[in-house]
This record gives C-alpha cells, structure tokens and sequence, in this order.
C-alpha cells in the first residue's frame, strides 16, 4: 500500500513538474536578459508575461524582444494584415516561425508581429476589461455629477465581443436633473488581411438633446488602414435602423441611416492609451438630416491595475427634434481598475 502511495505522489509530482515546463513561454531581449513565464498578450507595443517570481505581470517593450518560444496557441497578428493561428519558435535573433493548426509553418520577422492573443484555456479566461467611477461636488446650488464607466472584453480566433457602457447622472437645486446614458454591445468576426464585419447595438439616453432612449442596431463592415506597435487606424462603414423616443412621445419616430467611422489608437507613451474616433450618419430617411458622434479617451495606467481615465463625447445632429438641442458635449474623468 505505502509503495502504491508512494508511486502515485511520484506520478503527480513528476506530472505537474512536465505540466509546469510545457507551459513556460521564454523571451529573450536584446540585453541577453532571459524571462520565463506565460505570456497573456500583446497589444499597443507592450508584452505582458505572468511569471511565479513576481507578484505583477512584467510589461515589456517589444522593440527589445528578440527571441520567443511560445508553448501556447496564439492569434498572431502582423503589420502586413496576415493573420495566423499556432505557436512560436525563435529561428534565429529577429525571427521566428509559426506552426499554425495545420502543421504549416511560416517565417515572420519579429518587428512585423503587432499582436498576440492567447486563446487556449477556458472560455472565462478570455474576458478582460475595467470600472471606473468620478464624482464632482460643488457647494453652490448643491451641484453633484457622478459619473460611471465600464467595459468587458472577450476574444477568441475569430470572433471578437465588447461592452462598454458610460453613465453620467448631475443634479443641482431648481434645474431638472441630467441624464446620459451611452451603452454598446459590439460582436466583430475578423477576416484577412485586416478586413472585418461588424454587428452591434446601441443605446443612448441624453436629457440635453430631449433623447428618451434611441437604440441603434447596426450591420458593417470595416478595415484596419494601418497597424503597429505604437498605433493603427481603421475605417468602418455600414447600416444603421434608428429606434428614436423623446421626451415628447409625439416626437417618436424610426429612420434609417449609413455611417462611417474612422477610429485611431494611438500608444506613443509608455502607461498612456488615447483612443479617438468620429461617425458621420447620413440619412437615408429623412432629406438633408446627418449626426455627427465624435469621441476621445485619454487612459494613464497606474500601479496595481488602477487607471485614471479623461474623456470628451460630442453628439451633433443638425435636425434635432427640439429645436435648440442640437448639439451635446461632456467631459468626464475618474479612476478605475483594470481586470485580466
């Protein structure tokens, strides 16, 4: 009995100890420095690896990768549009070679790679995504805003989902209270070479403009024009149905609408993210009605996970259902913490 015990504390130790092993990715710098862990992504310049002597993933700036040996599947993403599925191998400094899903291999230079998403595991620990409060007081007129924001990420191969939702609530004595819900749910199935469709949803609540609720369904599709490690800018065009109710229910009314947005990421600072992006929508329903949605986050990452985030929205429409309400901006700012 106590050699069978024996055998099977053996088994388990030797197991995990191989289990341990075949998961460690290494990366190699330029300086010779040599990192063993798991690497979790690669995203805006910066490659994050998990490892068991550090209680804080390791950021690294991936100008200075020069080798990598990827024991996980990743999604690997170049600045050529090429999009492949496998695991990495250092051939030699500067270059490795991908073993994709069907055994073939490819031979990419290092420089070229601007994204890496691990997909192997489970199907919860895809998510990433963060929350974040602010809140302004002022005496006069017992002026408060309280301000909320979240968002949820989830990618796989193919398919990319996100949430994000901003809320903002302000009251002040002797003036009606402020609404301004913006909410969107977005599913997006990549292509290659950088093309994608997109579906998504939108809400928007807005007191300013007299907006009860508009939701938003919407059909596209879309292009990244330029991807690196510091930045990428894409165009997406598409369809969108229009579900509009007002704060006078005689003003209710559906339309239809094309739009198209230009987006840019831009990661020229270590620690700061700014993401901006404007929607023109033309009418299709209504002669000579077009909106305009223009919108900028500014992120700067903090020890343990916390951000402070900036952001300014504007929403123009030039045939507003009351008159006077034709354009609505805010600016917001909070601290938030980010989940992986």
């Amino acid at each position: 009995m106590k050699k069978i015990t024996f055998l099977y504390t053996l088994l388990f130790v030797l197991g995990s100890s191989i289990l341990c092993v075949g998961q460690n990715d290494t990366i190699r710098l330029r300086n010779n420095d040599v990192l063993v862990g798991e690497v979790k992504s690669l995203t805006t310049g910066v490659l994050v690896m998990e490892t068991s002597y550090s209680d804080d993933d390791f950021n690294i700036d991936f100008s200075e990768v020069v080798g990598l040996e990827l024991e996980h599947n990743f999604i690997i993403r170049t600045s050529q549009g090429i999009r492949l599925f496998g695991k990495i191998k250092t051939k030699r400094p500067g270059e490795v070679i991908v073993t994709d899903e069907n055994g073939a291999l490819h031979m990419l230079s290092i420089i070229n790679i601007i994204g890496l998403d691990a997909v192997e595991g489970s199907f919860w620990s895809r998510f990433s995504g963060g929350f974040d409060v602010g809140y302004n007081f002022t005496k006069a007129k017992n002026n408060s805003q309280l301000t909320l924001g979240s968002a949820i990420y989830h990618n796989s191969e193919l398919w990319k989902f996100a949430f994000t939702m901003d809320m903002l609530r302000s009251l002040q004595d002797d003036v009606e209270r402020i609404i301004r819900d913006d909410i969107k749910l977005e599913l997006r199935r990549v292509l290659k070479k950088e093309w994608y469709i997109i579906s998504d949803i939108s809400y928007l609540a807005n007191t300013e403009q007299s907006i009860k609720s508009r939701y938003s369904p919407s059909l596209g599709f879309g292009k990244y024009l330029i991807t690196t490690n510091k930045l990428y800018l894409g165009l997406t065009t598409g369809f969108t149905y229009n579900i509009e109710n007002y704060v006078q229910d005689t003003l209710d009314k559906e339309s239809s609408e094309l739009f198209v947005t230009l987006q840019f990421n831009m990661f020229d600072f270590k620690d700061i993210d700014v993401n901006t992006g404007i929607s023109l929508h033309p009418s299709l329903s209504e002669s000579k009605r077009y909106r305009v949605d223009y919108d900028l986050k500014f992120k700067i990452d903090l020890p343990y996970d916390f951000y402070i985030k900036l952001g300014f929205t504007l929403n123009y429409d030039n045939q507003p259902a009351v008159e006077g309400t034709d354009t609505d901006y805010v600016f917001t700012s909070g601290i938030g913490w980010d989940i992986d």
